[in-house]
């Protein structure tokens, strides 16, 4: 039977819950908002296949680029409405141009950030742009299984510890399979971005409706994260907009993001690929302040995949050292803030900007 003995010890991938043969594992908000696995242990049978699935008992080594890119989509539409250079929309289409389905993070009606499969172009855009919340995995994995076994090519993107979660709940490889993960700082609670939606919308009298956590119309190094009413809108640059400097000052993120095990080389994804900070600096040339993709391939797999859709791209070579230096999650984990069990402890005491001001200020 599975135990979390330490929360740092457990991503939230639900890998556990998916694969219960008896669903006597849901996964619970805690009082910090984010999903553990509880365990009916009435009703569990100890078969350990909770245990053998779950990617932090069976941590991945580091391994070899297969190579690394910079890389922009053509289509600078696409590039606009994308967090860097638009390679992820690029690989989407093709799998679904092979007559795949595409399972990302998307935003729901109430502004919940989940995972669904997407089957066509116009619902892609959907699962296009960095979400910066922990998506619910609810049952995703289970209708993967069952995309793969009717012989559907299928692209996964997620973050790290989902791509192992996947891939542990799916037991033996799938041919059909690609998979796309993020470089990822961390996750941030979702009770703090719904504390945060909630705050703006008491501020304006009226709920936000729309969320762009990277709107580039100031460019791609100066984005910044806006939330919208029907008549306001709130928002400032990543750094300085309130969610996002709890979030990047790794305030109100997971426990288990200040020691991350899958990043620096350890992705189990077939193609990873982050904003490729420093791009400037290294080859300015290639820097249009519209969004370069940091392109990460792992496996030959994913080289296959880049291979098909390069004519639609601009690519440069270089290399992981460079692609790490300006963005220190493609290598590194940054310890949990000092103040973070302070900010959970007060979250119902003070507003988001009153506790900014106490931890950050």
């Amino acid at each position: 039977m599975l135990e979390v003995d330490y929360k740092k010890n457990c991503t939230g991938c639900s890998a556990c819950a998916n694969i219960c043969p008896r669903g006597c594992i849901r996964m619970t908000a805690d009082c910090e908002g984010f999903l553990y696995p509880e365990v009916n242990e009435e009703q569990c049978m100890d078969c350990g296949l909770c245990e053998n699935v779950c990617p932090m008992l069976h941590k991945p080594k580091q391994h070899e680029l297969v190579a690394v890119y910079g890389a922009k989509n053509r289509d600078d539409a696409v590039r606009f409405t994308s967090s860097s250079g638009g390679m992820f929309t690029l690989l989407a289409e093709e799998v679904l141009r092979q007559g795949g389905v595409v399972a990302g993070a998307a935003l729901d009606e109430k502004l919940a950030v989940r995972h669904v499969l997407v089957d066509n172009a116009v619902d892609l855009s959907k699962l296009r742009g960095s979400k910066y919340v922990q998506s619910e995995i609810g049952t995703i994995y289970r209708e993967v299984r069952q995309q793969l076994l009717a012989g559907k090519k299928v692209l996964f993107s997620g973050t790290p510890c989902q791509i192992a979660g996947l891939k542990g709940y799916l037991v033996k490889p799938f041919a059909n399979l690609l998979t796309v993960d993020v470089v990822c700082h961390g996750v941030p609670s979702p009770r703090v971005y719904h504390k945060h939606l909630a705050e703006l919308g008491e501020e304006a009298g009226e709920p936000v409706v729309q969320v762009r956590f990277r709107d580039k119309a100031k460019g791609w190094k100066s984005g910044e994260t806006l939330f919208l009413t029907e008549h306001l809108r709130f928002g400032a640059s990543k750094r300085q907009e309130t969610y996002m400097r709890l979030f990047l000052n790794n305030v109100s993120i997971r426990p288990s993001c200040g020691e991350c095990a899958f990043n620096n080389k350890r992705s189990l994804a077939d193609i990873t690929i982050a904003d490729y900070w420093g791009i400037d600096k290294q080859f300015p040339e290639f820097d249009d302040d519209k969004g370069v993709t940091l392109v990460l391939v792992n496996s030959r797999a994913g080289a296959d995949l880049l291979a098909l859709v390069k004519e639609q791209a601009e690519l440069i070579v270089t290399d992981f050292a460079k692609g790490a230096e300006y963005n220190l999650a493609v290598s590194k984990s940054l310890p949990l803030h000092s103040q973070r069990a302070f900010f959970f402890e007060q979250l119902d005491a003070y507003t988001l900007k009153e506790l900014v001001e106490r931890c950050l200020e």
